[in-house]
């Protein structure tokens, strides 16, 4: 009988013993504040290299073409727009011919990825001073714009024939 108490107060105090380690079913909980980062990127613009606009016959007071794809890509992740400018030199023969006199640059559509308030583009007169082309109006976090633009070179009644050249800039700040 003796044995039987015993083995029975053993079995017991094992038994208490590892209800004892168990975790309460109200244990109080804890709180662990987490943080990270988020780095933004660049603001880039890719352009074609060459663009060859269609060719006219002398006497032709305008010539027009496209300019060939823009695409700004703005990663840096936050809400300031970009602006987006062209300059262009003075088409010219570089043979001493008349140069031209004028050049418009018109966006037309411009297709955008993420969330940006684009206006509508209009035609913009270009020289050697930086002239907005494109800017948004708003923008959240990362986004893309792309546009293929139409370029006119206004020439002068006297213009002789031969091959014209000039070099338009874009860039983006």
């Amino acid at each position: 009988m003796r044995t039987r108490i015993s083995l029975g107060l053993v079995a017991f105090g094992a038994a208490a013993l590892v209800a004892g380690t168990s975790v309460p079913a109200s244990a109080a909980a804890g709180d662990t504040v987490t943080t990270f980062s988020l780095a933004g990127g660049s603001l880039s613009v890719s352009v074609q290299p060459t663009a060859a606009l269609a060719n006219g016959n002398s006497g032709s007071t305008s010539i027009s073409g496209q300019l060939g794809a823009v695409q700004v890509t703005d990663n840096r992740g936050g809400t300031t727009p970009w602006s987006a400018a062209a300059t262009s030199t003075k088409f010219t023969t570089g043979t001493g011919n008349p140069e031209s006199t004028g050049v418009t640059y018109n966006a037309g559509t411009i297709t955008t990825t993420g969330i940006v308030v684009m206006p509508l583009a209009t035609n913009r007169s270009l020289n050697a001073t930086p002239t907005q082309i494109v800017g948004p109006t708003g923008i959240t976090g990362n986004n893309t714009a792309s546009w293929n633009p139409t370029l006119t070179v206004t020439l002068p009644a006297s213009a002789l024939t031969g091959d014209y050249t000039g070099t338009v800039n874009t860039s983006v700040s």
